[in-house]
């Protein structure tokens, strides 16, 4: 917990299990009072998707768009929320550098389209491939990318990245190493001193 009812999550990797990981951390946090909230996912590089898709069940109503899938040939896959949300914050902010990529992108472009939070720091990285790998008779490996991410609003994220409402460049003070220059913006833009 920050000051002025504000939560604070960092978020390192989408490993298995930090779904149900961070809806603890969540509970915690609206039990000590949480009306807002900062998600950190600087230097998140990503990880398994279908755990954004379980923390974005937990922000969406039943049947908001979560993330799309197309492929080369233009087929459309699109996969909305399953359950009806739990939280249901004042405002949120996402904390993003150029290492946010895959599925930080995927929780953070769902987010943003939803009309649910904003984002402060550097754009994204921009990865959003969905990739599959297929071990060959020989012992290699093939690795084919087989589908595209798009954001619910269709925006592209692969090679482009999500470019944040609120950019400013990670400043290291000398004099305070605790101090974080990026926080400190997501900490005012939820206090209305945008």
């Amino acid at each position: 917990m920050l000051e002025d009812n504000i939560g604070y999550v960092y978020f390192y990797t989408f490993d298995e299990g930090c779904a149900d990981e961070f809806e603890k951390e969540m509970d915690s946090l609206v039990e000590q009072g949480a009306k807002k909230v900062i998600l950190d996912l600087r230097y998140n590089t990503g990880g398994a998707v279908d755990q954004a898709l379980q923390i974005l069940d937990l922000f969406l109503e039943k049947g908001e768009v979560e993330v799309t899938t197309q492929s080369a040939n233009g087929l459309k896959l699109t996969t909305s929320s399953q359950t009806d949300k739990k939280y249901s914050f004042e405002n949120i902010v996402i904390l993003t550098n150029e290492y946010t990529a895959s599925a930080s992108e995927i929780l953070t472009g769902a987010l943003i389209d939803n009309g649910l939070a904003k984002t402060v720091g550097t754009k994204t990285y921009g990865k959003g491939v969905m990739q599959s790998v297929f071990s060959l008779l020989d012992g290699s490996v093939l690795k084919l990318t087989t589908q595209e991410y798009v954001t619910p609003n269709g925006t592209k994220i692969n090679g482009v990245g999500i470019s944040p409402d609120y950019e400013i460049e990670y400043e290291k003070n000398e004099e305070d190493s605790e101090y974080d220059n990026q926080l400190e913006k997501a900490k005012a833009v939820l206090r209305g001193e945008e």
